[in-house]
């Protein structure tokens, strides 16, 4: 064998690092599905061990054990939320919000997500929880942050910013408990059309004017 041939065999074989990272997206991805399906309690590393179709010990090389892994999957959800955030300054506020909503709904119920029901919340120790809500609050204030925007460029009516998210993040977070995979409409259609229902009420004069002429199309 060549060694042009050996370099090529190299690239295409991931190497222990990225295997690891695709070994931890898989458990993160089944392990935050079980915990939404069947609560924290409900679930045992066991039953999640099974879904990946490995041994239980396995898991050990990649979490300390069940409440560690539940940490992990809100460590990534928060990222997974952040990365959602749309920051474009060519769009009105009020759009960025709107985007933001859409793009976080489907991280939440898309096929990548791990996301995990807040109220498990309650399972993590305090240093976990505590972690966990400084990684939510930035989430938040970066959301106000755009609604604030949207003040100053008029696309957004005047609203208490704190109230709006948390409207609007409480609508988008009880998707989790009716979305099924198998339904009628796709992540695509759900995100959107909940972030329409849920920032239609912000709107400001232009943006409902541009947004009864696009629905009038």
């Amino acid at each position: 064998m060549t060694a042009k041939k050996q370099a090529r065999w190299k690239k295409a074989v991931p190497d222990q690092s990225a295997q690891r990272e695709l070994r931890l997206d898989a458990l993160y991805r089944v392990a935050s599905a079980a915990f939404r399906q069947n609560g924290y309690h409900g679930t045992s590393l066991v039953d999640i061990a099974a879904e990946l179709g490995v041994s239980k010990p396995s898991l050990y090389y990649y979490v300390k054990n069940k409440q560690d892994l539940l940490y992990q999957c809100h460590l990534v959800a928060a990222d997974q939320a952040l990365a959602a955030l749309c920051e474009d300054p060519a769009l009105s506020g009020f759009e960025r919000f709107k985007r933001s909503i859409a793009n976080y709904i489907e991280a939440i119920i898309g096929d990548e997500s791990a996301s995990v029901v807040i109220l498990e919340e309650k399972s993590l120790s305090p240093a976990q929880l505590e972690n966990v809500i400084t990684q939510r609050d930035q989430f938040d204030r970066r959301l106000r942050a755009i609604v604030e925007a949207g003040h100053q460029d008029g696309s957004i009516v005047a609203c208490n910013p704190k109230m709006a998210v948390f409207t609007a993040l409480g609508a988008a977070n009880w998707v989790t408990k009716w979305y099924r995979p198998t339904g009628a409409w796709s992540v695509e259609e759900i995100a959107q059309t909940v972030a329409e229902l849920v920032c239609g009420g912000l709107a400001g004069a232009g943006e409902a004017s541009a947004t009864s002429k696009s629905a009038g199309k």
